[in-house]
């Protein structure tokens, strides 16, 4: 009976460590908010009252020519109003919401592949995360301000969790 129960042992799958799973957990949140946010950032570009946005981004314009006329500080607000104005372009947000949801069924299902210890999954959040990251660079051009700004902070969460789960590849088959 004792052989039989140390064979068993050597032919387990190998236990996941909790730190990965504790990543995979947090990615199928991250993951399955972002499917859920993109999902309706796609389906609802279009209906949103594009007057009001234009009226604030006009509004915050007037306030800065009023307020800080002349110093180095308006030229980069006019810059992140103009990219926020370009941002928010129907159009454009659609295709930057469909990137995007594409990205995180890339994450999510890497993650799940991660979770089950297959590197395939690894590689997989990889391509997710670089789409990620890359998007804003694509879509509004490495010229818009807001964009850059949404690589540097989707880059710097993506870099962060990519180097976390290359930590686990050992764990993985």
């Amino acid at each position: 009976m004792d052989d039989f129960n140390s064979t068993d042992q050597t032919h387990a799958k190998p236990v996941r460590p909790t730190f990965l799973t504790v990543l995979c957990i947090l990615t199928f949140i991250g993951s399955g908010y972002g499917i859920l946010n993109n999902l309706n950032g796609f389906l609802n570009a279009g209906k949103m009252p594009m007057e009001n946005v234009n009226q604030m981004l006009d509004s915050a314009r007037n306030e800065i020519n009023r307020e800080a006329q002349g110093t180095p500080g308006a030229a980069v607000a006019e810059k992140v109003i103009s990219g926020a104005t370009e941002i928010v372009d129907p159009g454009k947000l659609k295709k930057m919401s469909f990137y995007l949801l594409m990205a995180n069924i890339l994450t999510l299902g890497g993650a799940y592949l991660m979770f089950q210890q297959r590197k395939q999954g690894f590689w997989m959040y990889l391509v997710g995360t670089a789409l990620a990251v890359l998007s804003p660079l694509i879509i509004y051009g490495a010229s818009n301000v807001v964009s850059v700004m949404m690589t540097v902070a989707l880059g710097f969460v993506g870099v962060i969790f990519a180097v976390l789960y290359a930590m686990n590849l050992k764990h993985m088959s």
